[in-house]
């Protein structure tokens, strides 16, 4: 075969070989937490890593993403490795389309077997081993089925070497063997599946690789879906509703950089005075000061914060639908914009129009919910409920979502590095 052959041959196996290389490549060249080992936890998940309580919470891309992810050059070489030398030999002998499908949905197999396997700890797993070993496995099964065919084979006795090898390693260095497993049988299945389409005239063997692709599809979509972890989604939700208003200040001063806390006093100070003297706008700009280098970073820095407030806050109230609770994140959703007006009051050149009582009556109704009672007192049972709520919302994440969101910063699609 001329070189061009060869290429042709296998295809599908250089795409998929040059997509996981060019993922890695771009992913460390985009953000260098890629090969800082004190970042890399953080870095993979937010690039996509499979975390079981974030996939089964909601975010059920991981599954797919994290078979594009890996944890650094000798992981991603051994897997393109794999994935070559099984490649160039099973995509000719099953067709390229039939070849990626049953890459990708052992993949997901794999993917979705971690996440139920490991459900309820910190487990994070990456790589493209699940879909690999997917071609392992249809590779056992035409090897054997031409093996008893006479035809040329791979050695099926080679593979399983490789199978118990892997898996050894697996149990010995903390590999995930989950997605092995999933994605080996899986593959083993629908090698099966297309080994009887191929005795079929060509229009009924595509009809049924079609049914079959999209009912395995269908199956893992029903079956992510009927292990939807609600709980779980709550306690994350919560967990960066927490961490976002402590990095504005409002739970831990140590949370939020002190310029943003010395300009916030003066704010307090400039927007009480307004509302005293009963002045329908307050001059803020007197609290800025000229060439201080940490207030000028304040804009870019805490502006995405009070849009990341807007956002948890819509999550919340899809998630706590008591009526407290729902009134205390309208509160807080109010407080959010009304700190984003007087960053832009402060910040933009261009005048912004900032009602000082509102403003003043907004951040101080805020401070009391945050509070929960503790310095403040009110004989409004409405207020103290909401307080109560919201304090409830904040005590909410249990110490595996806290410790997930402690590591995490935004999803790769979000923000800018």
């Amino acid at each position: 075969m001329s070189l061009i052959e060869k290429i042709s041959a296998c295809k599908i196996t250089l795409l998929l070989i040059v997509s996981n290389i060019a993922v890695y490549l771009v992913a460390g060249y985009l953000d260098t937490r890629a090969f800082e080992s004190l970042s890399q936890t953080s870095f993979l998940i937010d690039w996509g890593a499979n975390v079981p309580a974030l996939t089964l919470s909601g975010e059920y891309w991981r599954l797919f993403t994290s078979m594009f992810l890996h944890i650094g050059f000798l992981h991603l070489a051994v897997n393109m490795l794999a994935l070559w030398s099984l490649g160039i030999i099973l995509e000719a002998r099953m067709r390229p389309l039939v070849f990626l499908g049953v890459y990708l949905l052992s993949g997901l197999c794999g993917s979705l077997v971690t996440a139920l396997w490991h459900r309820g700890e910190f487990f994070l797993s990456c790589g493209a081993s699940g879909a690999i070993l997917g071609i392992f496995g249809a590779a056992i099964i035409y090897g054997l089925h031409d093996r008893r065919m006479g035809r040329p084979h791979v050695s099926p006795g080679s593979l399983l070497l490789s199978l118990v090898l892997t898996f050894g390693a697996g149990f010995a260095f903390d590999v995930d063997n989950a997605a092995h497993l999933g994605g080996l049988l899986s593959g083993a299945l629908l090698a099966g599946i297309a080994l009887y389409a191929e005795r079929l005239r060509p229009a009924v063997a595509a009809a049924i690789l079609i049914v079959a692709g999209v009912s395995s599809a269908a199956a893992l979509v029903v079956v992510t879906l009927n292990h939807h972890d609600r709980d779980m989604q709550e306690q994350l939700a919560a967990a960066r509703f927490e961490r976002t208003l402590g990095k504005m200040g409002l739970l831990s001063p140590a949370k939020a950089p002190g310029s943003a806390l010395s300009l916030d006093k003066c704010v307090d100070r400039v927007l009480y005075d307004a509302a005293q003297s009963q002045s329908p706008a307050a001059d803020l700009r007197a609290c800025l000061k000229p060439d201080d280098s940490e207030q000028a970073l304040l804009a870019a820095f805490m502006s995405p914060r009070f849009q990341s407030c807007h956002a948890q806050v819509a999550e919340l109230r899809q998630l706590f639908a008591s009526a407290a609770a729902q009134e205390a994140l309208i509160a807080t959703d109010q407080y959010c914009g009304t700190q984003a007006g007087i960053y832009a009051a402060l910040f933009q050149e261009q005048p912004v129009e900032l009602e000082a009582e509102k403003a003043w009556q907004t951040r101080l109704l805020m401070r009391f919910l945050v509070d929960g009672g503790k310095r403040f007192r009110t004989d409004s049972k409405p207020l103290q409920s909401q307080a109560n709520a919201l304090q409830a919302i904040l005590q909410r994440p249990g110490e595996l979502a806290s410790a997930i969101i402690g590591q995490s910063g935004c999803p790769y699609w979000s923000c800018a590095r």
